[in-house]
């Protein structure tokens, strides 16, 4: 584990294999957790970690996928996302297979758990914005899609934190398989025109307003790399098996493993077809 302390009240966790996890101390016992660890094993140290600054009130998932949801199982507090977050958990819950298979690579220790796993749904949505008052903090959660259409960002003006989840990342770009260009860009955006001087990205290092710039960067790249490559006149599918990101979002960290290689090959096709349908609609996204 490396908790790094990023103000009075807010610690963040960066060394989970998946999200971010967040601690807010509002002070008088009561905490805010944003997001939850993905491999149960880190979920539960995770649990014993939280208790000791205190009781968590709630829980925010900043989007559906398992690296941020998963854990919540093992985690107390009262769950809140976006209504399409809940809604997408209902509808397209990880398998037991999948989390079966998936396990007995990232954490063996937890596959003995997948018969008894079910997710945990959000008991409070909303679908624009949500003001949350935790002892002396509030929090403001707005709806902001790019990662996924359901992506949610924690703003925390009187500490000037933001939470970003994965509409900003600062260990390379993560998965475009419910993600589009154009809200890629637009989610950025929408950051930078909050008020904030720490932010807590998805995944990867906090840091301050540099990383918008940083993570803007690495998504033009990717994008004009395959926007060239669809001008001389390569396919979709030939886009899709030539052109590679660098992917430390689903890489091993220190003694974690990480994806198996065939999904994270899966990740990188899906991502690209989804970036060339882009461009193939709109062209000019790739001066986005």
């Amino acid at each position: 584990m490396a908790l790094q302390q990023i103000t009075d009240r807010v610690h963040v966790e960066t060394q989970h294999l998946g999200s971010n996890n967040g601690i807010v101390d509002g002070g008088h016992g009561e905490l805010l957790l944003v997001d939850a660890p993905h491999r149960p094993t880190d979920a539960q140290r995770w649990a014993t970690t939280v208790a000791g600054f205190g009781t968590p009130r709630f829980l925010v998932n900043t989007d559906h996928h398992p690296d941020h949801t998963i854990g919540n199982r093992w985690l107390p507090g009262t769950v809140v996302s976006h209504e399409l977050t809940r809604s997408r958990l209902v509808d397209d819950a990880p398998t037991r297979e999948y989390l079966r298979d998936l396990f007995a690579v990232i954490d063996p220790a937890a596959v003995p758990l997948v018969d008894d796993y079910e997710v945990r749904l959000a008991d409070v949505t909303f679908s624009d914005r949500l003001e949350l008052f935790v002892g002396d903090v509030h929090a403001t959660l707005h709806h902001t899609p790019g990662h996924t259409i359901n992506t949610v960002m924690v703003q925390l003006a009187d500490d000037g934190v933001l939470f970003t989840g994965d509409n900003v990342c600062n260990l390379g770009l993560p998965a475009f398989l419910d993600a589009s260009v154009d809200r890629f860009f637009a989610a950025i955006d929408a950051a930078e025109a909050l008020e904030f001087e720490h932010l807590v990205p998805g995944h990867g290092e906090p840091g301050g307003r540099e990383l918008l710039a940083r993570y803007r960067d690495w998504g033009r790249e990717v994008v004009g790399r395959v926007a060239d490559a669809r001008d001389r006149g390569l396919t979709r599918d030939e886009c899709a098996a030539q052109i590679r990101f660098e992917d430390l979002i689903h890489a091993g960290i220190g003694e974690t493993p990480g994806y198996p290689d065939a999904l994270i090959e899966y990740f990188q096709q899906r991502s690209i077809e989804q970036i060339f349908d882009d461009v193939e609609r709109e062209p000019s996204l790739r001066d986005r």
